[in-house]
C-alpha cells in the first residue's frame, strides 16, 4: 500500500513557498504521493488561490521521489490540449513521477457558472470523456485528430511523449455510488472515490 497527501490550493494553503516546503517534508517523512486540488474559486467567500500546475512544477524541481499531480483537475474547465502539454512537461521535469487526477469539477455554480461556463452535470461528463480521449491521443506521439460534440482537433502530432509508458496514469474522481464515474474509472487507471455531496 502507498500513502499520499491531498492538499487544497487555496486559503491557508495558498502560499507557494510553504507548499513546496510541505512537499519536501512529506517526501523526507516517507510519503509516496503529494497531490494538489485544482480550484479557481472554491467558495463565494474570497480566498487566496494559487495555480496548482505552477506549484507542481516548483515541487517537481525540489523533490526526487514523491509522486505528484492534481487531485482533481476539472477537465471541463480546462482545454484538454493545454492539460496534455502541461502534464507532459511536468512528467519530464519530474522524471516520470506524475499522476493525472481528473473529474467533472465541483462546485459547479462557483467554478463554472460564475464564469459563464456549462454547469450541467451531463454536459460536463461528456466534456470530460472527450477531453480524456484527446489527452490520451495527443500523448501517443502519433498523428491524432478528434471530432466530438465539444471539441475538434485537426490532424496533429504532439511531442515529446510522456516519460511514463504507455502514458501518464489517469485517476478519475467521482461521487459514489454514481455509476458514470465508476465506469469511466474502469476505462482508465483507477478511481478517487468521493462521498455523496
Amino acid at each position: 500500500m502507498r500513502y499520499g497527501i491531498s492538499i487544497p490550493n487555496f486559503g491557508a494553503w495558498a502560499e507557494p513557498r510553504t507548499m513546496v516546503e510541505l512537499a519536501r517534508d512529506a517526501e523526507a517523512a516517507g510519503w509516496d504521493g503529494f497531490f494538489l486540488w485544482d480550484h479557481i474559486r472554491f467558495s463565494s467567500t474570497p480566498l487566496p488561490v494559487q495555480d496548482p500546475w505552477v506549484l507542481m512544477a516548483a515541487i517537481a524541481a525540489e523533490t526526487e521521489r514523491i509522486v505528484l499531480g492534481p487531485m482533481v483537475t476539472p477537465l471541463p474547465r480546462r482545454r484538454p490540449w493545454v492539460v496534455a502539454r502541461q502534464a507532459v512537461s511536468l512528467d519530464h521535469l519530474s522524471n516520470g513521477r506524475v499522476l493525472l487526477g481528473v473529474g467533472i469539477g465541483e462546485p459547479a455554480d462557483i467554478e463554472f457558472g460564475a464564469f459563464g461556463e456549462a454547469t450541467d452535470r451531463r454536459a460536463r461528463a461528456e466534456m470530460l470523456d472527450e477531453a480524456l480521449a484527446i489527452i490520451a491521443g495527443l500523448w501517443s506521439g502519433e498523428e491524432f485528430s478528434f471530432s466530438g460534440t465539444h471539441y475538434r482537433l485537426e490532424p496533429m502530432r504532439f511531442l515529446p511523449r510522456p516519460v511514463q509508458r504507455p502514458r501518464i496514469p489517469i485517476i478519475v474522481a467521482g461521487y459514489l455510488p454514481n455509476p458514470g464515474p465508476i465506469r469511466r474509472a474502469a476505462r482508465w487507471d483507477g478511481m478517487y472515490p468521493l462521498g455523496q455531496e
